[in-house]
């Protein structure tokens, strides 16, 4: 009688290539696969930040196991593999796709294995229907025969896990993720959607290292030494979940994608190969806490941090202005010298509003803008404009609050980030680099 469950196989990573060979062995991962086939990696390259040091465990998939993916590919006589992702950045700041291949060396890739290296964001695209809309999705990842998903194991603060449903958002174009964060429907929603349309035929989970309060450069590493695969996209999530210490029920997206089909998520309903799961999982934090007020993240009580308000994130924040939260919320740590003269309030997305006892409010991207500039109860809109804005007009709109910038601070606060990991016991930087 077959098995009628989907096969989710598990491993602790000990050594490469042999820990993902065996893992992808025990799912039958490549069962289906020819070698002929134009396979498509999409690894997790989320964001690059190109002006302070930036440590990459959790954030990024590891080079190391895109590499020893490529290898057993090659063990396999397939000769047409392409790597591609879509990296977030924004006007001066952050790297484009291409130039995070040349600092992590995957052109070595080019070299050795005759892999194409392609930045999702440069198109083509086709307009792909879903529902009552269409996106725009990278063509050469709908025209592969053999896409497989590599998300890193991480969480994150609007999505609470990135792993593979999440991870395939980055086949879209810009215009196309912008929508997702729109108002209308709330991003789980969409990021249930893709895998209908974008199918994976492996999904691996990179759990060398997790992420804790991801999906940033703000998040807290862990160092996990898991990997988790299978065919089936929706028992790739629910086992990722489960190893980050999670309820897969209580991740929107992955819970409404199952809702939707009738499938389960009780783990039981899964056949789990490998590794047991107990020995590999690592319960992670995902999200900040924030003032009951929502007026702060509750680290600006401990700092006495008042007079400036910077109500919690929500959906509609796209990544590019996701990418300046972090950004703001440290420069005011990093600058905050006492209570401004007038109280200041921060506003992003698409939905907030001022709240009229603000005496400066600063008004972050052109979404929130539009929403809100002609608000008769601001008393005095700081407008930063940009889709997303730049970092330089980001510390001007502060400095014009009357907040201080001391970009020394931050950037040394950025370093403290980055060396925490150094000496670490298991955290390793060559897992990034070729």
């Amino acid at each position: 009688m077959t098995n009628s469950k989907p096969v989710v196989a598990l491993k602790r990573y000990e050594r490469s290539p042999d820990s993902l060979r065996e893992l992808i062995g025990l799912c039958g991962g490549f069962d289906r696969l020819k070698p002929e086939h134009r396979v498509f990696i999409k690894p997790n390259l989320v964001a690059l930040d190109d002006r302070y040091p930036m440590a990459l465990y959790g954030v990024f998939s590891t080079t190391r196991l895109v590499h020893d993916m490529v290898v057993l590919l090659k063990e396999l006589g397939v000769s047409d593999i392409t790597i591609g992702e879509g990296s977030a950045r924004g006007k001066d700041y952050g790297m484009p796709t291409a130039g995070i291949f040349r600092v992590l060396g995957y052109p070595l890739l080019e070299e050795r294995y005759g892999v194409k290296l392609v930045d999702l964001l440069e198109g083509p695209f086709e307009d792909v229907h879903f529902e009552d809309f269409a996106l725009q999705v990278s063509r050469p990842i709908l025209e592969t025969d053999f896409l497989i998903n590599m998300p890193a194991l991480k969480t994150h603060n609007q999505a609470k896990l990135s792993l593979g449903l999440k991870n395939l958002k980055g086949s879209l174009s810009l215009k196309s993720r912008k929508f997702c964060h729109g108002r209308g429907r709330a991003l789980d929603h969409h990021l249930s959607l893709f895998v209908e349309k974008i199918r994976p035929a492996l999904t691996v989970i990179d759990g060398i290292y997790g992420l804790e309060k991801g999906p940033f450069y703000l998040g807290k590493a862990v160092a996990m030494n898991a990997l988790a695969a299978s065919r089936d996209p929706l028992g790739a999530d629910a086992a990722g979940s489960a190893l980050a210490g999670i309820d897969p029920e209580t991740v929107p997206h992955i819970k409404e994608y199952a809702d939707r089909h009738g499938l389960s998520l009780d783990l039981d309903d899964f056949d789990f190969r490998g590794t047991p799961i107990q020995e590999l999982r690592r319960p992670l934090r995902w999200d900040s806490t924030w003032r009951e007020d929502d007026t702060g993240p509750r680290a600006w009580d401990r700092l006495g941090i008042f007079g400036v308000s910077m109500p919690k994130y929500d959906q509609t924040v796209c990544t590019g202005c996701s990418g300046l939260y972090g950004t703001i919320l440290t420069m005011v740590m990093a600058s905050y010298t006492g209570a401004p003269s007038t109280e200041i309030e921060i506003l992003t997305g698409k939905m907030m509003k001022p709240s009229g006892k603000a005496g400066k409010t600063m008004l972050l991207g052109n979404c929130m803008i539009k929403e809100n500039r002609k608000d008769p109860s601001i008393r005095e809109a700081v407008l930063v404009k940009g889709c997303p804005p730049s970092l330089q007009s980001v510390f001007d709109a502060l400095t014009r609050c009357g907040i201080r910038v001391r970009e020394d601070i931050y950037a040394g606060f950025r370093q403290t980030l980055f060396d925490q990991y150094k000496g670490k016991e298991g955290f390793d930087e060559s897992f990034f680099y070729l």
